[in-house]
């Protein structure tokens, strides 16, 4: 007996003195007993909560979770699990609880609690599941603004890219243009010159087929040279188109008309197949329509020369609207003319130089075909490239500005002459040139006085209106070397007699007053070379 005592005391003493959390409680949980252990924990003292129940010790947001826990240690043994208890300072303790139901044979069970405090652990894990959140929100930030940093840079590096395209493609537009502006003085003196030629051979031609009999056989003759100056003009036209002086003298013109003219022309006896789409509602152009024909035929003329006998042409026009992200081209309204052919294509190391002027890879070539397709179609305001596959294909596309506007009708040119009456003072710096515009015009039944320039022609103008003679009109040449020219002269005439019909005149179209005669006070224009039934023509349209 005094044996079981020792040890019942030294159970004791171990419980008193233990680390681990017991109590003991009745199936309704009311405490029996309690260690020291449990109230250090809480912060109550060890007698404190005897007789009180477990579940006012519960923290509030469990309390509901106890009767549950007491239905599990009635149905089992042995129940664990995580308790959150509610300390005498207010804060939270954890426990980890494994507690056991204890059959008394004829007396009610009770239950042996055994509980560590875990409430640190809990903690640091609570803390550690939450730094890993942040650390896992944190990698999925910085991954994020990676990503979009790295769109940023991508989106900068296209955008760059994009700029230099841009700004090599306006470099090269530039370095085009100086060239085409260096050519083109050049070229337009010697259109000028050329065409003062061409005046007096066609004009002297034209009055030789009138002095000859129609049976005379010289009319075939004279007329093979006629031609031949019809194709010097065109050639001289060409130059032009490099000039300063080639400005277009816009009207509102059909493009499908025109586009179509070109295709007949370039078709005409070739081996090759051409075909045509037009959109039905193709918009129209304000645009210069010999000029632009001549750009679209030296196209067709370089696809047709590109394919072999059988090949394939095609040409479609269509209308497009154009953003502001187009490259270097301006927002707005286009007619779209592609003219693709299946020949050999253009080797990459040459593609650049095709507008170049005078390049060429053809034996008979001038280089002056595709490089005055640019000059005209860039006058127009419009743009023109090219994409080749060797071997494939090489397809060019025109883009025109679209006009709104109602078509001017075009009619065929009207080879009658028309004969008149009045007075004309025509003045020109080249004697040859005057003598035969004085004999172009008596042949047309006018009385003609002339002029060596502006100077002279006010004078004579002045001395007809004091002798009540006046001149019915006035044709003047626009450039005079070292003396008044066409525009000052007529600005005087004008002050002279306001109701004057002027007509101005050049082989070198100087773009201001050739494409806006009326801003600058003519009535009419007629360019070198001249031809009797067009000098007839104007005179018709001014005098009434």
């Amino acid at each position: 007996m005094h044996l079981a005592q020792q040890h019942v005391d030294l159970y004791r003493l171990q419980v008193e003195n233990s680390l681990g959390l017991l109590c003991v409680h009745d199936m309704m949980g009311t405490l029996l007993s309690v260690n020291p252990a449990v109230g250090h924990s809480l912060g109550y003292g060890s007698e404190e909560g005897v007789g009180r129940n477990l579940r006012e010790f519960l923290a509030p947001s469990v309390r509901h979770l106890f009767d549950d826990y007491l239905r599990r240690i009635e149905a089992h043994r042995i129940v664990s699990g995580l308790m959150r208890l509610l300390a005498k300072d207010g804060t939270e303790r954890v426990w980890f609880y494994r507690n056991t139901r204890y059959n008394r044979p004829g007396l009610p069970p009770l239950v042996l609690g055994h509980a560590l405090d875990v409430t640190r652990r809990v903690r640091a894990e609570h803390e550690l599941t939450e730094a890993k959140k942040a650390l896992l929100k944190a990698h999925d930030e910085l991954a994020a603004r990676v990503a979009e940093r790295t769109r940023e840079l991508e989106q900068a590096n296209n955008l760059l890219r994009t700029e230099i395209d841009h700004r090599r493609q306006v470099e090269d537009e530039l370095w085009r243009a100086r060239q085409l502006e260096s050519l083109g003085q050049l070229a337009g003196g010697i259109a000028h010159d050329f065409n003062n030629f061409l005046t007096v051979v066609q004009g002297n031609i034209a009055l030789a087929k009138i002095h000859l009999p129609a049976s005379n056989s010289a009319h075939g003759i004279l007329e093979q040279a006629s031609d031949a100056c019809q194709r010097a003009a065109s050639l001289s036209n060409q130059l032009l188109a490099f000039a300063k002086g080639g400005a277009p003298v816009r009207r509102v013109v059909s493009v499908a008309a025109i586009l179509k003219a070109a295709v007949d022309l370039v078709r005409a006896g070739s081996p090759a197949e051409f075909t045509l789409r037009v959109d039905e509602d193709l918009w129209p152009a304000d645009a210069d329509p010999e000029q632009i024909h001549q750009a679209l035929h030296n196209i067709l003329l370089n696809a047709r020369e590109a394919v072999v006998e059988g090949g394939h042409v095609g040409i479609c026009a269509e209308n497009v609207v154009l953003g502001g992200s187009s490259g270097t081209r301006k927002a707005g309204n286009y007619i779209r003319i592609s003219i693709q052919d299946d020949g050999p294509g253009i080797p990459p190391k040459i593609l650049s130089r095709i507008f170049d002027p005078y390049f060429t890879t053809k034996r008979a070539g001038s280089g002056l075909g595709l490089a005055t397709a640019y000059a005209i179609i860039s006058r127009h305001d419009g743009y023109i490239t090219v994409e080749s596959a060797p071997k494939i294909k090489t397809e060019f596309t025109v883009d025109l500005p679209a006009a709104p506007g109602v078509v001017m009708e075009q009619k065929e040119p009207d080879e009658t002459v028309c004969t008149g009456s009045g007075r004309i003072l025509a003045m020109d710096d080249n004697d040859t040139l005057r003598q035969l515009l004085a004999q172009m015009l008596e042949r047309l039944g006018y009385e003609v006085t002339c002029a060596r320039d502006g100077a002279e022609a006010l004078a004579l103008f002045e001395e007809a209106m004091k002798a009540d003679r006046p001149f019915h009109a006035v044709l003047l040449d626009l450039t005079i070397p070292g003396g008044m020219g066409g525009v000052a002269a007529a600005a005087r005439l004008r002050e002279l007699d306001g109701k004057v019909k002027l007509i101005v005149s050049s082989g070198y179209s100087d773009a201001p007053v050739m494409a806006e005669f009326r801003r600058y006070g003519f009535d009419e224009i007629i360019p070198k070379p001249w031809s009797l039934p067009g000098l007839s023509r104007t005179l018709r349209r001014v005098l009434g």
